[in-house]
């Protein structure tokens, strides 16, 4: 006799009502499938069972408030030229953790440039009470970089290749494509408002000093402190979220 096969995922079609409007007006992201803002909740089911059971799982984890863990994909639709090749044999050396996309993304409010930054729910809730209670202390923390997907990290590398750096002076300031912790939607560049970004100045602000003591708190860690096994220069600004806590703490 033979075994029927079960249909996949026959839930579904009764995604909650939150996650259709907010990806309906623009709050909430799903990278894979593109969906536009303003599509109506027929359309937004239709796009959502375009979803792999992964993919399914790990959007049913970001709903759930925790950590998405996304599947271990290879860097899609990475051309195979030889920086390409060089890149993922210079990850494999310094043993980088491959970095999947999150799936699920939250908007986490626009940067003194005007961007807008995205972040996984969970990680975007525990971003916000941290700069809630650094502001609380006097300090502000301003969000300067977050979600960067895979094609636009290709980009980066792209640009400067252009521009004459080598690959392996790129490669310890960016992660090789599929290695960027930005890609998982919990990682944060942080700065102080006024101040220039993404600089080793960034050490001496009150700010780092606050984060030294805080950040673990709220489930955030320095990624890249100085002589980090993984190669890249020293990064003060650089944080992710790790923690899977139901909530982030209560900064009352």
């Amino acid at each position: 006799m033979k075994r029927q096969r079960s249909r996949r995922q026959p839930q579904r079609t009764q995604w909650p009502d939150s996650l259709l409007r907010g990806l309906r007006a623009g709050k909430l992201r799903i990278p894979a499938l593109k969906l536009r803002p303003g599509l109506n909740f027929s359309q937004l089911r239709e796009g959502l069972r375009r979803l792999s059971p992964e993919q399914y799982q790990a959007l049913s984890a970001g709903l759930q408030r925790q950590v998405q863990q996304p599947p271990a994909v290879s860097v899609r639709r990475q051309r195979a030229t030889g920086d390409a090749l060089l890149a993922s044999q210079i990850a494999r050396l310094r043993c980088l953790p491959a970095h999947p996309e999150a799936v699920l993304l939250d908007a986490a409010g626009r940067d003194r440039f005007g961007r807008q930054h995205w972040l996984q729910p969970v990680a975007r809730r525990a971003w916000e009470s941290m700069r809630d209670a650094a502001k609380a202390d006097g300090i502000s923390l301003e969000l300067v970089s977050s979600f960067r997907s895979v094609i636009d990290q290709n980009r980066i590398l792209a640009r400067k290749l252009r521009h004459g750096q080598s690959l392996q002076d790129i490669l310890r300031v960016n992660a090789p494509p599929g290695y960027s912790e930005h890609h998982t939607g919990c990682a944060i560049d942080l700065a102080v408002p006024g101040e220039p970004v993404l600089t080793e100045a960034f050490e001496g602000s009150p700010a780092f000093a606050w984060l030294l003591r805080h950040a673990s708190r709220f489930g955030f860690r320095l990624s890249y402190p100085r002589n980090n096994p993984f190669g890249f220069v020293y990064e003060p600004w650089h944080w992710c979220y790790r923690t899977a806590a139901p909530e982030p703490p209560d900064v009352n």
